[in-house]
């Protein structure tokens, strides 16, 4: 298995990219989503998680700049999932998305206030595209689809509700919050 830690202009900084690659990761005793090990082995397997490379990356990764937006993009999302009842979408899931948007909007000024609807609107049509093909990399082992265990009809299910939102993200918005 590989890690792969790609820098994609700038996101994130090489120095947390060093530290978080430094620190490793953790197993954990889950079996692996998806697997296809039968009930009476599964107590046995272990997981990877990357939850400190991941908490890292939300606090340091965009330098640390109090201004930017991106947990309130990301509360915005958990709410979303929550009210509109987007199961089996986790906020890990979310996670990743504002992970990749990070990648492809790495300067400091893509994030700060003003762009909050812009970027709410990148990272939907980010999970709208992901749904659509059923594919969505995890974020630190990108040979591996986090969606692959996502029947194929509720993925379809999922990206036309978020085509709804994209339509009319304000009204939509309105009428949760």
């Amino acid at each position: 298995m590989t890690v792969l830690f790609v820098l994609i202009q700038g996101w994130p900084n090489q120095s947390l990219v060093r530290e978080i690659c430094g620190d490793g990761c953790h197993l954990v005793p889950k079996p692996p989503k998806g697997s296809s090990v039968p009930a009476h082995g599964k107590e046995f397997l272990w997981r990877y998680s990357f939850s400190s490379g991941e908490k890292k990356l939300l606090l340091k990764g965009g330098h640390g700049e109090p201004s930017s937006c991106k947990k309130q993009v990301l509360r915005i999302l958990k709410v979303l999932n929550e009210e509109l009842h987007l199961h089996p979408l986790k906020s890990y899931h979310l996670k990743t998305m504002l992970f990749f948007e990070c990648e492809a909007n790495p300067h400091h000024s893509h994030w700060s206030f003003n762009r909050l609807g812009e970027r709410f609107l990148g990272l939907l049509k980010r999970l709208e595209n992901c749904l659509r093909q059923r594919n969505c990399p995890h974020y630190f082992m990108r040979e591996f689809n986090v969606f692959e265990v996502f029947p194929q009809q509720r993925c379809a299910e999922l990206s036309g509700k978020i085509q709804d939102i994209l339509r009319n993200p304000e009204a939509e918005l309105n009428r949760l919050l």
